[in-house]
Formats: C-alpha cells, structure tokens, sequence
C-alpha cells in the first residue's frame, strides 16, 4: 500500500512539474506554445538569436496579444522559441 501511494505521488509530482515548465500560467503556457512555434518557422539557414533579439521578438509578439504579465510573458516566449528552434534546427 505505501509504494502504491509512492508511486501515485511520484507520478502527480512528475505530471506538474513537466506541466509547471513551460508556465505556471495560462498566459504563459500560451507564450510558450506561440514561441515554440515562431521559433520552429524560421528559415533553415537562421541562428539561434541572442537574448536582447529574443527580447525583442517577443516584445512584438507581446505588442499583437496585449495582455497578461510582459516579463513573464517575454521569458515563456524566449524559452519556447530557443526550444523549437533548437527542435527544428538541432542545434
């Protein structure tokens, strides 16, 4: 009865922390996934941009959905990015 409980227990943490990685909120989630995907489209011959760049493109993203949180916002977009960059890219 224990390691059942163990195991639901390891299994619940792991389900939030996998979920908790790409933002505690729905906003950021969705900076994510926007990132992820703008960083998955660019082009081919394209390197991975530095973080003031980062910065800015998420500012722009940022600019066309106005709202929720800018800062947590910028730093969800960036790390979704640099993933689907990296993703695509394999770098």
């Amino acid at each position: 009865m224990m390691a059942l409980a163990a195991f639901v227990m390891c299994g619940v943490t792991a389900f939030y922390t996998h979920r908790a990685a790409h933002g505690r909120t729905a906003e950021e989630r969705s900076a994510y996934a926007i990132g992820l995907k703008a960083g998955e489209q660019a082009p081919a011959h394209a390197i991975l941009p530095t973080d003031a760049e980062l910065n800015m493109i998420a500012q722009k993203y940022f600019q066309q959905q106005g709202s929720g949180d800018r800062q947590s916002w910028d730093f969800a977009f960036e790390n979704g990015y640099t993933d689907g960059f990296k993703k695509t890219h394999g770098r």
